[in-house]
């Protein structure tokens, strides 16, 4: 075994005979070591050869060095150019995505507030103010001046009606300042006024809130483009977006979509002209949307075009090295969809161009090819010195042995090594021997996210922070994956001292961490750390007992640190237990599935069931679902698991079916069996083979799920929506889902957190949020579940608020199929909202109370396991 610096001895004890055939070595002590001269046959005749041998060699060398110095410069080089090239794609590719996010949220605007306005006709500034604030409750402020207006067409007869009606409106009265002066003045058949106006304040001052649109000349603007952009937007029936004159340097680009009636009919353009209501107008500065991707590329310029329908590609706005053209360097086009368009040209920064890292290459190449020659040289006077690179060789192996090759920490076999000699040292002076164990919580998300790039360079800097932390008698390690092990030598600390170290630890990785490959982005990262202290009989058994510390730490909340008790070990055995009798349970007949009512809120009806897993062990009774679902989950059964219960449902469900009770079935997916390419095909499967219409099967999939790789996302739930299945979003608001994505994925309701129900009665907030994303669902089509409803206060607020459908256990606890059909035959009429009954899906389920809920290990998880009672 090495020493604790990794340094060995080998190669200075060895004393070969002979090296490459040049000669034995000198005598040990004599300080020397060369090639032993034979006698010459003749005289100076051996002494020629060999010299013209060593020179023969050196200039062999010294072609050789040079050609592959000139080879690997022209490699160099053109690896540098393809880099560069690589680079300037990657760059394009970045600017391009955030540009269309940005311009996705503006759209986003823009619809939601056609939305509103087409199922609110007659709401004025303060509506849409209030509507705006629920909106962007929660939400960052944006940097940009973005102004969305909502403005009517209004004949000269109505002109002094509305004006009346914006003065009487507090909100409009506080934009306009006083009493309403059309801007410009004068008398016109048709004016084109601001209705509401909501937005960034600074944007929102930009223009009079008096201005007629529609008037031939517009003050500071000049000739008004608006009255013809009002016809188009009309006509088109679709997003209309161009570039105005704006005020000073701002660059205003506006993006136009008509109002129409609801309910009537828009196919032609005489019908749209006749259902036109007015008008969405979106205007923001194009020029400060494109700057900030500019940031540490100087060379770059970037150039945004659009196409109307029907239209020619028109620029919208540029920015950058040459915003009249394009900069000296590559080009790429990127199409971000919806008429959008974005040019990048120009090139990636860098210090030194390819053509002098080449001449720099080729001169090192040169440089180590002299350096060859010239330790062939001395290696020819002195075998000693090649015996000396040897061992430092050696050393350099042996380095890389015993450290792990990412961070430079020791690897596990140092760290046991090390530990080794703690234990000793302690068991000498009778003091105890620390390690802990840490795990970084949710890797695997950061690598989904970020790459393994990404993730190597997060690994790397928490290696660093966690060296800063230990003192030089520590030993930190990496033992693979994300797990690091701290061995802490206790001598001079007192019995706290491993609860401060692990503090500090916590502390240190609380701060953000910025990455190199995503300079603009911070990490926040959180660490679960096991402590094990003691004499233990040897350096595996600290280490395990550590590790089985951490598992329970992660266990209960992350984030955090436990120190090992004796009591984890058969904690750890038990879950092991747990693993291999699961893996037996599905073959065994163990699982079955229990269904919860959905009721629509209207009609107090039941119109579908939730289907929740659940475990009869065999000889421990029924075990809950948040102890075997996550081991499911680790150990990958979840994927068999899960087919089962997506079968079992179907079967029940279309048994429902005949039996007179047409209910919707809703399934919960988890994450690895969405994420596999198969999973379409089982749904498809399980639907043939049952006969359960497509339509009355409904895929719960969790924000957080959708939003791991949003791309592939979005194809797998187009694939399953080609099928005919409905798709619902679970646990909505308890992830980081946007706008944006709800757009984007073909999504048919949301279920809201059973957290955000349960304060319903009791926080303002609550309500608050409630309203928002039952009103969101209205607005974009979707329509809303409420999860975990238990009580009758809960209920009405729920329907006041227009909530579609709840379930939850003032209506029933989760029921076996024959139970349910009892339950629907009896009370599947009216939601039974006077007075919950239950039927028992197990031994120890029982009536609810009047007026109490009770809660048990078959009545479903507490709000913060939710999801841990379903297959998810």
């Amino acid at each position: 075994m090495a020493s604790e610096n990794g340094s060995g001895s080998s190669a200075d004890a060895a004393t070969p005979t002979d090296v490459g055939g040049i000669g034995a070595t000198s005598p040990a002590g004599s300080g020397t070591a060369g090639p032993q001269r034979q006698p010459p046959s003749a005289p100076g005749h051996g002494r020629v050869s060999a010299r013209t041998r060593s020179a023969l060699i050196g200039a062999l060398i010294l072609v050789l060095g040079v050609g592959a110095s000139v080879v690997l410069a022209a490699v160099w080089r053109s690896n540098l150019q393809q880099a560069n090239r690589t680079a300037f794609r990657s760059t394009a590719a970045d600017v391009s995505s955030t540009l269309n996010a940005k311009l996705e949220t503006n759209i986003g605007l823009t619809r939601t507030m056609r939305a509103v306005a087409t199922m609110e006709p007659t709401a004025g500034e303060s509506r849409f103010l209030e509507w705006y604030r629920q909106l962007q409750r929660g939400a960052p402020a944006s940097p940009l001046n973005v102004v969305a207006a909502l403005i009517q067409p209004v004949p000269a007869s109505r002109l002094a009606a509305f004006e009346r009606q914006a003065e009487a409106d507090p909100a409009f009265r506080a934009l306009l300042g006083g009493k309403y002066q059309l801007v410009p003045s004068g008398r016109r058949a048709v004016y084109c006024l601001t209705r509401a106006l909501v937005g960034t304040s600074s944007a929102t001052a930009a223009y009079p809130a008096s201005l007629d649109y529609c008037a031939p000349v517009l003050p500071v603007i000049g000739r008004s483009p608006y009255a013809a952009l009002v016809h188009t937007v009309t006509d088109a029936g679709s997003f209309i977006v161009t570039r105005v004159r704006g005020i000073g340097s701002v660059s205003v680009v506006a993006i136009g979509a008509a109002v129409y009636r609801r309910g009537v009919p828009l196919a032609t353009v005489a019908e749209r002209r006749r259902a036109v209501t007015g008008f969405i107008a979106t205007s923001f500065d194009g020029d400060a949307l494109i700057q900030p991707q500019l940031v540490g590329h100087p060379s770059l310029t970037v150039a945004l075009y659009h196409q109307n329908v029907g239209g020619p590609l028109t620029l919208i706005s540029s920015a950058g090295a040459n915003p009249a053209g394009r900069s000296p360097g590559s080009a790429d086009r990127i199409a971000l969809g919806a008429g959008w368009l974005v040019e990048v040209s120009g090139t990636t920064d860098r210090p030194v161009s390819a053509d002098t890292q080449g001449a720099v290459v080729l001169g090192f190449g040169l440089l180590v090819s002299g350096l060859i020659f010239l330790l062939y040289r001395v290696l020819t006077r002195s075998r000693q010195r090649a015996w000396g690179l040897v061992g430092e060789k050696t050393d350099e192996l042996e380095y890389i042995a015993l450290h792990d090759v990412l961070t430079g920490l020791p690897n596990r076999a140092l760290v046991l090594d090390r530990a080794e000699q703690i234990l000793a040292r302690a068991r000498r002076l009778g003091s105890p021997a620390t390690a802990l164990f840490m795990d970084i919580d949710g890797f695997k998300q950061i690598n989904d996210r970020l790459g393994h790039q990404g993730g190597d360079e997060v690994l790397r800097e928490v290696g660093a922070r966690l060296k800063a932390v230990l003192r030089d008698s520590d030993t930190v390690g990496r033992l693979g994956g994300d797990e690091f092990v701290m061995i802490v030598d206790c001598v001079g600390l007192d019995a706290t001292g491993p609860e401060m170290i692990a503090e500090r630890v916590l502390d240190v990785l609380r701060q953000p961490i910025k990455l190199v490959s995503s300079p603009a982005s911070r990490l926040l990262v959180t660490a679960s750390i096991g402590i094990a202290t003691g004499q233990p009989a040897s350096a595996e058994d600290l280490l395990h007992d550590a590790d089985v510390a951490m598992y329970q730490a992660k266990s209960v909340g992350r984030n955090g640190y436990i120190l090992f008790e004796s009591e984890m070990q058969s904690v750890a055995r038990d879950r092991m237990q747990l693993a291999t009798d699961l893996a037996d349970a599905l073959d065994a007949g163990q699982l079955f599935v229990v269904y919860q009512p959905v009721l629509d809120l209207e009609t107090e009806l039941v119109v579908g069931v939730e289907a929740l897993l659940r475990w009869q062990h065999p000889t421990r009774g029924l075990i809950p679902p948040d102890i075997f679902i996550p081991i499911a989950e680790d150990n990958t059964s979840i994927i068999p698991i899960g087919r089962w219960v997506l079968n079992q449902a179907c079967v029940e469900g279309a048994a429902l079916h005949a039996k007179g009770h047409p209910l919707n079935v809703s399934v919960n997916v988890s994450a690895r069996q969405f994420e596999r390419r198969e999973f379409v095909g089982e749904v498809r499967a399980a639907l043939e083979n049952s006969g359960l219409d497509a339509t009355s099967l409904t895929l719960e999939i969790t924000e957080t799920v959708l939003m791991r790789k949003p791309d592939m996302a979005a194809r797998m739930l187009a694939e399953l929506r080609e099928l005919g299945v409905l798709i619902a979003v679970d646990d909505f608001g308890t992830g980081y889902s946007s706008l944006g994505y709800l757009r984007r994925f073909p999504i048919d309701s949301i279920k809201i957190d059973r957290s955000f129900i349960a304060d319903l009665p009791l926080s303002n907030a609550a309500g608050a949020l409630a309203h928002t994303l039952i009103q969101l669902g209205k607005a974009l089509g979707i329509r809303t579940l409420a999860e975990g409803v238990e009580q009758r206060t809960q209920l009405r607020q729920l329907q006041r608020e227009g909530c579609d459908q709840a379930q939850g256990f003032l209506f029933a606890r989760p029921l076996t199929p024959a139970a349910l059909e009892t339950f629907l035959d009896q009370d599947g009429g009216p939601a039974g909202v006077a007075q919950a009954r239950t039927q028992p899906a197990g031994k120890s389920m029982k009536p609810l109370a009047t007026g109490t809920v009770e809660r048990d290990y078959d009545a479903g998880p507490a709000p913060r396991d939710a999801h841990a009672a379903k297959p998810s």
